[in-house]
């Protein structure tokens, strides 16, 4: 059997306490003379993140108006502002979706930009070759390795401010990415290892407040996208696509919501994968974990960090079963019994 590994260009990681105070040379290295600034309106009140604009020793231009789930309107104004500036560098700060957005500026206006991605979120989005945005409420997607950013700085310090419900929830959604990475075959041992890795990291350090353990996280974060150009997502993250630009529901909720039930039904397809994810978060041995038990620690996971909801706090209804089916590419028979179970769910 022939097998194929997919290296991405991420060119950097930085990764500490203070990793930030490194931007000035960093930027200095890179020839950048002035960058284009990314960012939310919340990440903007930050101190952490003031404290970054004026250490970073060239000429920028301010771009904080990104939202949730990346609209397209908004990467189109922040677009002509890069062309305005003669901007030559991005450095996106904050979520998934500040991060993806600027991957599709990039995308749209040159590629071979270079972008300095700092999260302050566990979304990983900075060591993804994809990159989401959204229409009118639906999801559109890009997928080519040279939107990667190429360097990434996981600082710590740069996430306390982070509100614990967005910086939880995020956390449950790189569980979901190292979970769904599991049940597909090719994926080199390795890559298997750090999937496992980080949920032992993630269901371990999520609780805790100190920076210590936000840089587990963060790495977690890191590992759980060890090998994604080679590892599709499962129907979980499938889903959650669908449900957060269309209900506007928030990423890492759309996980919270999907994932236990899902993994009910995985137990079903993937018994040895579930009992391995079953004894990364319970420490017992392989062996003596049920499949389903996967879907019982991830549950149980989720309502301790206090992030148990469901669809009809969003209003989906069942009026919306056949729509969400019909977004789905080749859904399977089980999928339209999954969806209505999350539909049912109180």
């Amino acid at each position: 059997m022939i097998r194929e590994f997919n290296y991405i260009p991420l060119q950097k990681v930085l990764y500490g306490e203070n990793a930030v105070s490194k931007i000035n040379s960093l930027l200095s290295s890179m020839n950048i003379s002035k960058v284009l600034v990314m960012t939310s309106p919340s990440v903007t009140k930050t101190s952490a993140f003031n404290g970054l604009l004026n250490s970073m020793g060239v000429d920028f231009s301010l771009f904080g108006q990104v939202t949730q789930h990346s609209p397209l309107a908004e990467i189109e104004h922040a677009t002509e502002q890069l062309r305005n500036h003669a901007c030559d560098g991005i450095i996106s700060v904050g979520g998934g979706s500040v991060i993806d957005s600027a991957k599709v500026v990039r995308y749209y206006h040159n590629i071979d930009l270079p972008q300095i991605a700092i999260p302050t979120t566990l979304s990983a989005a900075e060591f993804s070759h994809i990159a989401g945005y959204s229409i009118g409420g639906e999801k559109n997607g890009i997928r080519d390795k040279k939107i990667t950013p190429g360097t990434v700085i996981l600082d710590p310090d740069m996430t306390l401010e982070t509100p614990d419900r967005l910086w939880r929830s995020t956390g449950i959604r790189s569980l979901d990415h190292a979970i769904e990475s599991l049940i597909h075959q090719n994926l080199l041992p390795l890559s298997r290892d750090a999937a496992l890795k980080a949920i032992k990291m993630l269901s371990s350090n999520l609780h805790e407040h100190d920076v210590a353990s936000r840089l587990e996280c963060q790495i977690a974060a890191w590992y759980s996208y060890w090998q994604v150009y080679d590892s599709p997502m499962g129907i979980s993250h499938t889903l959650g696509r669908i449900l957060g630009a269309r209900y506007d529901i928030p990423h890492g909720i759309t996980s919270c919501i999907t994932l236990p039930t899902v993994l009910k039904h995985y137990s079903e397809f993937y018994p040895s994968e579930m009992s391995e994810i079953a004894s990364a978060i319970s420490g017992k041995p392989v062996r003596d974990e049920d499949p389903a038990n996967a879907s019982f620690l991830v549950g149980n996971l989720i309502d301790s960090l206090g992030l148990r909801e469901t669809l009809n706090k969003y209003s989906v209804g069942m009026d919306q079963l056949d729509r969400i089916i019909a977004s789905l590419n080749n859904p399977e028979e089980w999928h339209k019994e999954l969806v209505k179970e999350l539909i049912e769910a109180r």
